[in-house]
């Protein structure tokens, strides 16, 4: 993971959170695993945000990034309209849609995804877009009668020892 990267998936992560859970208040602090050059990734990081989220910080704690999103900045990125695949996921997943209706809206808009079964006990599928529409990983599953999601970038994913679909 890069600067770059690193930035993508805190705006990504914090577009999803308002989706789901509207206009919380306060800061966010979000950890991700990470073992390599910090003081390369802090740099990239830095000239990244520099100018749009001045108030985000970065910090290196024992294999794992910390980053710190103050409240304002949270307001800036979820003004950054959400990519349409993560708002079509929460918008079924607030309407309690089967998974049948996961595939039939999903498979109709974007061509080329999939949801396979997962061989994971950790989830029940596995869905993937095509590269050009979608690099991200999301593992669903359906708990009481809902299916919900968590989203993964596919480093992410293959870091915890699972393969891709």
């Amino acid at each position: 993971m890069d600067g770059k990267e690193l930035l993508e998936r805190v705006v990504s992560t914090i577009q999803e959170m308002y989706l789901k859970l509207g206009d919380p208040e306060g800061a966010v602090s979000l950890y991700y695993p990470f073992e390599g050059d910090y003081p390369n990734l802090e740099s990239e990081f830095y000239s990244e945000i520099s100018g749009r989220y001045p108030g985000i910080t970065v910090e290196m704690m024992s294999n794992r990034l910390r980053v710190l999103i103050p409240e304002e900045d949270c307001i800036r990125i979820s003004a950054i309209p959400a990519k349409p695949t993560m708002k079509d996921l929460v918008d079924l997943t607030m309407a309690h849609k089967k998974i049948n209706a996961y595939r039939e809206h999903l498979g109709h808009k974007y061509p080329g995804s999939r949801i396979v079964p997962s061989p994971y006990i950790d989830f029940d599928w596995i869905l993937v877009f095509p590269e050009d529409i979608d690099k991200d990983i999301y593992c669903l599953s359906e708990e009481l009668g809902t299916v919900t999601f968590h989203r993964f970038s596919k480093e992410e994913y293959t870091d915890m020892g699972f393969r891709l679909p």
